[in-house]
């Protein structure tokens, strides 16, 4: 059996009985892509970058990547705490979406999203959660593809409905594009976390100097790894194994963190709750929506170095991102419509409070201020499942406290009928705002001045917080 020992620098030697020590194939890139039957990659920004400065740009990455297991004598416990060892290496190529700003407004901080697989597809839901914050900001974004099921699976694809909506299964990135993607290879998404830490050191601060250079002409100093539910989970099994020993990524920030089936590597018994040690060495936001805090029956503690985010009246999805998710189905599936028309879903701006999270994120592994810690939500048992305590008005009492839930216009539940865990938005009727509020300017008034509360605590950005308060005026009855 090889043994390999994993080197500060990042090379890999392999020791074999019977061989010499030799350094493992570098990791190669290729690109910029274009081509395929399509013209586009898959996953385009569905954001215009243009007003930004920001190009985008696709590369394919390859090399050689192992899975990892608990180290000998060991089992991966439930604090997180885990060893665990290489095993053998194989082939792979996947590709990385690239979106740069321009020189002048690059932050230092590139953030990588481990993409987010459903439905045999890889897409950029981070991103499309905190698109205006991260191209305002000046972060450099990668979007890597990680996962075998939604790369080059071979399984048939299925069709299914779900709430009157019609899904197919299985549009990986081979049969997307065969032109495009054909070539492309992860044989087990087991793989990932070795995969991951390859694309983290191919565009940070020690990237390879002389080759393709995705950020050429950036001076890279920090780079973040970002995911959400599936994707977000995966990335807590890295944080517990895999970042003790490489140590790439000054920082992460993990979205809606629900228990799953996910293991280190198939066979591998791996608790799912809670999902992070509580001694990571590099600052960890965890940003819970209401949807998460629920079904959650362990919650994620917080440590020196992590902090949790539970904004109340949040769901998992909500009418914005339910926009973004048709457009996108709509340009890259030929799939009219969404989860859930927006306006019925959740309204809640949870991307602002995942905005701010991100910001602060950033400022704290540059060196600043710890991110601010806030209240939890209390849940309880009601019925057959866990619900949250509740005000007078409906909405989730306790947990990071917004302008809507504050000073509020409208009931946001994160249960609703559409799929995709987009809740529902109940306004309230005239009588009851005039019992509230009287008139509208009062209405702006008070929540002008909560909004402005939020910005200090670093829950809006400012930006985010203007929109809030231009959309305020708008609210008649």
């Amino acid at each position: 059996m090889a043994w390999k020992i994993i080197l500060a620098a990042g090379a890999v030697v392999a020791l074999n009985a019977g061989t010499a020590i030799g350094a493992a194939p570098a990791t190669q890139i290729e690109g910029p892509i274009t081509g395929g039957k399509r013209g586009f990659p898959y996953s385009a920004s569905i954001v215009d970058l243009k007003p930004y400065g920001y190009t985008e740009s696709e590369y394919f990455i390859s090399g050689r990547a192992h899975p990892f297991a608990p180290a000998p004598g060991t089992t991966l416990s439930a604090d997180g705490r885990w060893q665990v060892v290489p095993g053998e290496d194989v082939p792979y190529k996947t590709r990385i979406l690239v979106r740069k700003p321009p020189t002048e407004r690059f932050n230092g901080t590139v953030i990588v999203e481990f993409m987010q697989e459903y439905f045999g597809t890889e897409r950029d839901t981070n991103f499309r959660w905190n698109a205006e914050a991260i191209l305002r900001e000046g972060f450099g974004w990668v979007g890597a593809s990680l996962h075998h099921e939604g790369i080059d699976d071979p399984t048939p694809p299925q069709t299914f409905n779900y709430g009157g909506i019609s899904f197919t299964t299985g549009t990986t990135l081979a049969r997307w594009d065969p032109e495009r993607y054909g070539t492309l290879s992860v044989p087990s998404t087991d793989l990932s976390y070795d995969i991951l830490t390859q694309i983290g050191r191919a565009v940070g601060p020690r990237r390879t100097q002389g080759g393709i250079d995705p950020f050429a002409g950036l001076k890279i100093k920090k780079v973040l790894a970002v995911g959400n539910t599936i994707a977000g989970h995966r990335l807590a099994i890295y944080l517990n194994g895999v970042q003790p020993i490489e140590r790439v990524f000054d920082g992460f920030f993990l979205q809606d963190l629900t228990p799953n089936k996910l293991q280190l590597a198939k066979g591998v018994p791996t608790p799912t709750a809670p999902p992070l040690r509580t001694d990571v060495d590099v600052p960890v936001l965890v940003l819970e929506t209401t949807t998460a805090v629920v079904d959650t029956s362990a919650p994620q503690p917080e440590g020196p170095k992590i902090r949790v985010w539970e904004p109340a009246g949040s769901s998992h999805t909500n009418g914005p991102a339910t926009a973004r998710i048709a457009e996108a189905n709509k340009r890259d599936l030929g799939v009219g419509g969404g989860f859930c028309p927006a306006d019925y879903a959740n309204t809640f701006p949870v991307q602002y409070v995942s905005s701010a999270a991100l910001v602060a994120l950033d400022k704290w592994v540059k060196g600043g201020a710890p991110a601010p810690t806030f209240p939890r939500m209390e849940v309880i048992q009601e019925g057959k499942g866990q619900v949250t305590r509740f005000d007078q008005y409906g909405n989730s009492e306790g947990g990071l406290r917004t302008p809507w839930v504050d000073v509020p216009v409208a009931r946001y539940d994160w249960r609703g009928e559409c799929p995709g865990g987009s809740g529902r938005t109940y306004p309230f009727a005239a009588e009851q705002l005039r019992a509230l509020y009287g008139t509208p300017a009062t209405y702006l008034q008070k929540f002008t001045e909560s909004v402005r509360s939020a910005e200090k605590r670093g829950v809006l950005l400012h930006e985010d917080a203007e929109t809030a308060i231009r959309d305020a005026a708008a609210v008649k009855w």
